[in-house]
């Protein structure tokens, strides 16, 4: 049995209100299956890169309620919620205590430790001042007010950014495939 893997381009959807339209349905969708299959271990798991776009703290687009929504649902349904920003602080803070774990790494800007102040506050151990040091690969793992360093090895696989064109391809050989 092979891990079934979907991954969504939204490059292709248009302007900002049509992604925003087409992820808030998605989470919609996720969030009412979430409630339907309730389960104690992992069924499934949701990655979003650029996660403060669909949650930002300031403005309010198509994807905040239903991302908010999903992530009070997720966890009892076994479905894992993985959001990734480079600006952490730039997330809703009402999701905060829905989210368990936090990688953080290298965070330079003083005005941007200062919005994961209350993030950072939880942790018995200061990292706060070690946030602008840390290098590539170097995070720190927060969860339940522990902060635990972490060194990430080099990955074995080369990973890039598709060009619009490798994308449109490898999706027709993969519908043509199966």
């Amino acid at each position: 049995d092979k891990t079934r893997l979907t991954i969504i381009s939204t490059k292709f959807l248009g302007d900002v209100a049509a992604i925003d339209f087409w992820v808030a349905r998605l989470l919609g969708e996720l969030s009412r299956w979430a409630s339907r299959r309730p389960a104690d271990s992992l069924q499934a798991a949701l990655f979003l890169d650029e996660a403060d776009i669909y949650l930002p703290a300031l403005s309010k687009p198509a994807t905040k309620e239903p991302m908010l929504d999903l992530l009070k649902r997720a966890r009892s349904a076994g479905l894992g919620v993985f959001l990734a920003t480079q600006s952490p602080g730039d997330l809703d803070y009402r999701c905060r205590d829905n989210i368990q774990t936090w990688f953080v790494g290298r965070v330079a800007e003083r005005t941007a430790v200062e919005k994961m102040k209350p993030l950072l506050s939880e942790c018995r151990t200061r990292v706060d001042a070690k946030l602008a040091q840390a290098k590539t690969g170097e995070f720190f793992k927060i969860q339940a007010g522990d902060a635990i360093e972490l060194k990430a090895h080099p990955s074995l696989m080369k990973t890039r950014q598709l060009a619009e064109d490798e994308i449109l391809t490898a999706a027709r050989e993969r519908a043509v495939g199966g």
